[in-house]
């Protein structure tokens, strides 16, 4: 049986996407259990969602029920925390997976965009399997967008080949490709746990506060794909560069030249890990040359 499911290239095929399907069915198969006893109580129970268990701490956000604040963990912490109780755990999830030219880059293993994809189509078997209320969101650029409701197996089909023609229009677009407008959905219900995917590192944090309704969403996770060439600038000698009003070359390999350019990148990352603090957020950050499905038992699963 796979158990690897390695991403690579800078092409998404569907049959990839559809075998996801078995990495979603159980966790377990890449990383040792936590306790078997634990998990099969988490999500094999015949009780499960018949009650209101205690299940886990959370930040308090704006709308949570004041009544949950637990106190003793507030004062320890000197920060509002809440109790999820387990009906709160099966609230609806939304996936927003957003192209851009940008995530149509990759120097190892695949482009970012491939690997978006990918874990987008993870998200949709997982919730799927653990039957969460899921709505998926697509948007490549300004120009094309798609939105579908996900509540069977044969929507997850679905919405894996709708992340499939969103990839090949990416492909077929990304150099003349106009970035989406930093506005949010038009419409949010039922506060759903959102899950963002997209290439943090080339957006302004004022733009991306627009975009994200804090207010009226239960939780927020960033996802977000990494290539070496983001982090530091390879010793190459002369590399070409281009935007939309000038090209040149830049000397990769000049010692003064590298050190601004990781410290752009640590600038702009420290930003975007403030902003998801105030948001009461978590951002995961993979490489796509290193990433390895077992990472995922870092995301808020609700396994």
């Amino acid at each position: 049986m796979q158990t690897e499911f390695p991403v690579l290239g800078a092409t998404v095929q569907l049959d990839e996407l559809l075998k996801l399907q078995t990495l979603a069915l159980d966790l377990r198969r890449l990383t040792p259990p936590r306790s078997r006893a634990q998990r099969i109580g988490e999500q094999r129970s015949v009780y499960r969602g018949q009650g209101r268990e205690f299940i886990e701490m959370k930040h308090y956000q704006s709308g949570d029920d004041v009544r949950q604040i637990d106190w003793r963990q507030t004062a320890k912490k000197q920060l509002p925390f809440v109790r999820v109780m387990e009906e709160d755990r099966h609230s609806e999830h939304t996936i927003w997976l957003d192209l851009s030219s940008s995530s149509y880059f990759g120097t190892q293993g695949c482009f970012k965009s491939v690997m978006a994809c990918h874990w987008a189509a993870f998200l949709i078997w997982r919730f799927l399997q653990l039957k969460h209320p899921l709505r998926l969101f697509v948007r490549v650029g300004a120009d094309w967008q798609q939105e579908l409701r996900v509540s069977a197996q044969k929507d997850g089909a679905r919405a894996c080949q709708l992340l499939v023609e969103a990839h090949a229009y990416l492909a077929g677009q990304f150099r003349t490709l106009e970035p989406a407008p930093a506005v949010s959905l038009a419409h949010w219900k039922n506060r759903p746990n959102l899950w963002f995917i997209a290439d943090f590192l080339q957006q302004d944090i004022a733009q991306l506060a627009q975009q994200i309704p804090v207010q009226a969403i239960s939780s927020l996770t960033l996802l977000q794909v990494l290539d070496p060439f983001d982090c530091q600038l390879p010793s190459a000698g002369l590399l070409p560069v281009k935007n939309p009003n000038q090209s040149g070359w830049i000397a990769s390999s000049d010692g003064r030249l590298q050190q601004q350019y990781k410290d752009h990148f640590k600038a702009h990352n420290d930003a975007l890990e403030r902003f998801v603090w105030q948001a009461n957020g978590a951002l995961f950050s993979h490489r796509n040359n290193q990433f390895h499905w077992s990472e995922v038992q870092s995301w808020p699963l609700y396994h």
